[in-house]
Formats: structure tokens, C-alpha cells, sequence
């Protein structure tokens, strides 16, 4: 679910740049694999441009702070997220809760794919308490704005905040993903995202004839 880091809007990079962009993921891997064997708070920058074979001003020079590298994936994973989902609307073959339920089963069966790696990711996030920096609502906005083309569409009743549900949806699937990482959810995300959606959805159908 990572994003094409080769281009940049549609338009392709440089050489320059695309080393730089390979420098940055290298970075970030790096990161994630001390962060999965140390924890966050034991994992050291000084580790991280170890692992990523560069010098340690390197390293701060692309993350000045620790928390940067978990502020760098966020914003990755969350712009892939909002591409999938206007690919999922734009596609014209699905409603709109389709497509969320679309979204958040395949985001499951990804989080699961390599699970021991995103789980400590997870664990990373929560320690740190980035979030609170993350701007999350962001991701509230992007359901949001697809719960209000549901209601153009006449799929969704129109009564609601389209934001408000938006929210709703996207608190349920970090509070599991949360206990996830946490090691407290067994089934498959796929399934635990699902049966989420699932009990939102009950409530939110359009009530048009």
C-alpha cells in the first residue's frame, strides 16, 4: 500500500531525485527494522543511519527528529489510502460504502501481510504519541468527503454529517488497529475492519425509495 515514489504528481523525477527519494526509503526501512528489534524509545538515529548505510548528518538532515520517520509514514501510507479511494469512487462499478469496504478489507490483508514489521509500527506510533501531531483528522476528511458523494448519490442518508460518519468510520478502524499492534486483536484485520464497517453502515444506508 506504499506509494510510487517515482513520480511526483503524475510527473516523473530526475535522477537527482530519484536518489534522493531511494535515500529516504532506505531511511525509513531502516528505521522500521530498529524500531521492530529495539522498540521506539531504545532505537537510536546514530542505529538508524547504521542500518541505512549513511552518515549520521545524512540522517538528520532528512529526519532531524525520531518521530519524523513515523511522521513520514503515516503521510505515505495516508496518501496512498486517499489514491485508492478516489480510484475505488471514481471506477463508477461500486457505491460508495462499497468502496470503503473495499478500502479497509484490502488495507486489513495488508497490515497482515507483514505483520510482525506494521504491528511494531504501531507500537512505535502509540510510544511516541505522534498522532497528536499527525493531523489524523486528515483521513476523518477523506471518508467524510466520500459519505457526502454517497448521499448525492441517494446511498446515504442525507441527513447526516457526512464528516461526523466519516469520523465514526475512521475511529473504529485506528482504535483496531491500535489494539492490534497491541497484540489484542486475533482475527484477521480484514474481518475486524468489516464487521466494523458492517455495524456503521447498518445505520447510515439512504432511506429513499
Amino acid at each position: 500500500m506504499d506509494s510510487d515514489s517515482a513520480t511526483v504528481d503524475g510527473t516523473p523525477l530526475g535522477r537527482r531525485e530519484r536518489s534522493k527519494v531511494a535515500l529516504r526509503q532506505r531511511l525509513l526501512e531502516a528505521a522500521m527494522a530498529a524500531f521492530a528489534e529495539k522498540g521506539y524509545r531504545a532505537a537510536t538515529i546514530d542505529e538508524i543511519a547504521e542500518r541505512a548505510d549513511v552518515a549520521r548528518a545524512t540522517a538528520f538532515n532528512h529526519f532531524p527528529r525520531k518521530e519524523d520517520f513515523l511522521l513520514a509514514l503515516i503521510m505515505q501510507r495516508r496518501e496512498t489510502v486517499m489514491g485508492r479511494l478516489g480510484e475505488y469512487l471514481e471506477s463508477g462499478d461500486r457505491t460508495v460504502i462499497d468502496a470503503i469496504g473495499d478500502l479497509v478489507r484490502e488495507l486489513g490483508r495488508w497490515w497482515d501481510a507483514d505483520r510482525e514489521m506494521n504491528q511494531a509500527m504501531m507500537r512505535a506510533v502509540l510510544h511516541s504519541g505522534v498522532m497528536a501531531t499527525a493531523g489524523s483528522h486528515a483521513s476523518g476528511l477523506v471518508f467524510g468527503r466520500a459519505i457526502a458523494t454517497g448521499q448525492e448519490r441517494g446511498e446515504i442518508d442525507p441527513g447526516l454529517d457526512p464528516f461526523a460518519v466519516g469520523n465514526l468510520i475512521f475511529d473504529g478502524y485506528l482504535g483496531i488497529l491500535y489494539r492490534w499492534g497491541l497484540g489484542e486483536v486475533s482475527i484477521p484485520l480484514e474481518q475486524a475492519f468489516g464487521t466494523a464497517l458492517d455495524i456503521v453502515v447498518t445505520g447510515i444506508g439512504s432511506t429513499r425509495r
